[in-house]
């Protein structure tokens, strides 16, 4: 990198405010038939997992035959892609986290990273959790939600604060801890920093919405 590529002080990175609208993936979409048998084993855990049971079908996969979202990406590195994908399967399958402050704490994280795609899948899980239409417009326009459930709440302000702050005041922790339990509040740190690395896969490489969705964050 040269010293023409690094912000200087006191000069705004000219796109940093100003997140770009993907309509074409930087990373040409992968087709099974293309793939080696590492890559391929990788789809297949991805295609076949319990993401897709949630729907009965391969909702992962697209109409051309690759990976949707994020899951395209992972197959250019399947000896880390792999790991990822089993650990996020593990944070919204196999968690502790209640179903609706996990989709909170992901929904804090598309946010924080103006992720279309992130937000487009999450918060339609979220709705289907029982998170209402308020809470979830709030947390898009990083607004302060209306949460009545001191976990739910808990949830969204220590996902703020870690996202935005890059902090955790100790009256938050320690309120966090006495509500949720350390256990739990560990897996929730590990789940903002897992779809914090999928906000950076989407973000990064430019991918799309599904064909006919809107974006939310150009608004």
């Amino acid at each position: 990198m040269t010293a023409a590529n690094i912000e200087s002080p006191g000069r705004e990175y000219e796109h940093a405010r100003h997140p770009v609208l993907e309509t074409m993936s930087r990373l040409r979409e992968r087709n099974r038939d293309e793939l080696n048998e590492v890559e391929r084993a990788l789809f297949d855990a991805i295609a076949g997992g319990k993401r897709s049971s949630r729907q009965g079908g391969s909702p992962m996969v697209t109409p051309g035959g690759g990976l949707r979202g994020p899951f395209n990406a992972l197959l250019y590195a399947p000896h880390v892609g792999d790991p990822a994908q089993r650990l996020g399967e593990r944070l919204r399958f196999d968690g502790q986290l209640p179903p609706r402050q996990r989709e909170i704490a992901v929904l804090c994280v598309a946010a924080c990273w103006q992720a279309e795609f992130e937000w487009w899948a999450h918060s339609r899980i979220a709705r289907e959790c029982g998170v209402s239409e308020a809470v979830i417009d709030a947390i898009r326009r990083r607004q302060v939600p209306a949460l009545d459930d001191p976990g739910e709440r808990l949830v969204h302000d220590y996902a703020r604060a870690l996202l935005d702050e890059k902090r955790v005041p100790e009256p938050l922790y320690q309120e966090a801890v006495a509500e949720l339990g350390e256990p739990a509040l560990v897996e929730l740190v590990l789940l903002l920093g897992y779809y914090s690395l999928v906000s950076m896969l989407l973000v990064s490489f430019h991918v799309p919405l599904p064909e006919g969705e809107t974006p939310v964050f150009s608004e």
